[in-house]
This record gives C-alpha cells, structure tokens and sequence, in this order.
C-alpha cells in the first residue's frame, strides 16, 4: 500500500483521478505502475470508476467469453485478453451501466457455471449458444 501510496502522491499529485482521466492508454500505462496491476486490473478500476468505457474481464469472464467464441484461446493471458475483449467490443453497449454489468455477470458466470476444470455445462442458460457447451 505505501509504494501505491507513494506513486500516487509522486506522479500524480496525490488524486488517482489525474491517472484515470488521461486518454485511455496513457490511463492503463499509469495504473499498470501500480503492483500487481496488469490490463485487466487497469480496465476494472477505470470501467468502476466511471473514468473510460471498456470491458472489464477478470480470469472468469474471459473464460466464459474465450469458449463462447470470442477471441482466441491462448496461453498467454495479455493475448488472449485484448484478443476477446477486441472480438466483443462490436456487440457492447457503450455506457457505464451496461459495461459495468457485463463484467459482473460475466466474471459470476465464470466462477458458478463455466468453471475451468469442471464446467457445469448441462445447468447453463447459453448452452445452446455455446460452441464448448453444446458438445457436454
């Protein structure tokens, strides 16, 4: 928390505002100064912030995404990410609320239904949408 702290008072004037306000990717370089902030830790302050809108995706909901067709699957996680992220940016509506939400039931998706190693596949809604499911 002191090094945070430090960070904040030192390059940004003690107001994480003056981070998240700057033009999206200059906000997720400044918050990926931060430890243990990657993207998707940046995507989510700045989503729960009302700061810039993007879709926030923790471990969960990319993996509910990834086996629903969106983006590719990888093994590296940053690929994979942008690679979702960019392949649903076409059917997400663009304001805080709806953003916001996705995240949410995306990520509780994620850890009740389309689980990693045990997906309960027969119990879920988006079955039949599901190139992963459909097949369980």
């Amino acid at each position: 928390m002191r090094e945070s702290a430090e960070i904040v008072i030192g390059e940004f004037d003690g107001r994480l505002e003056n981070a998240t306000k700057l033009p999206l990717p200059e906000a997720r370089r400044a918050l990926q100064k931060f430890p243990g902030i990657a993207q998707p830790g940046a995507d989510k302050i700045l989503v729960l912030t009302r700061a810039h809108k993007v879709l926030a995706l923790d471990s969960n909901g990319l993996r509910v995404l990834v086996r629903l067709g969106y983006g590719a699957d990888d093994k590296n996680y940053t690929k994979m990410y942008k690679s979702a992220v960019a392949a649903a940016e076409a059917e997400l509506a663009h304001d805080f609320d709806a953003l916001i939400d996705a995240h949410l039931l995306l990520r509780h998706h994620g850890q009740e239904l389309c689980k990693t190693s045990t997906p309960r596949c027969t119990a879920c809604p988006l079955k039949k949408d599901c190139p992963t499911g459909k097949w369980r």
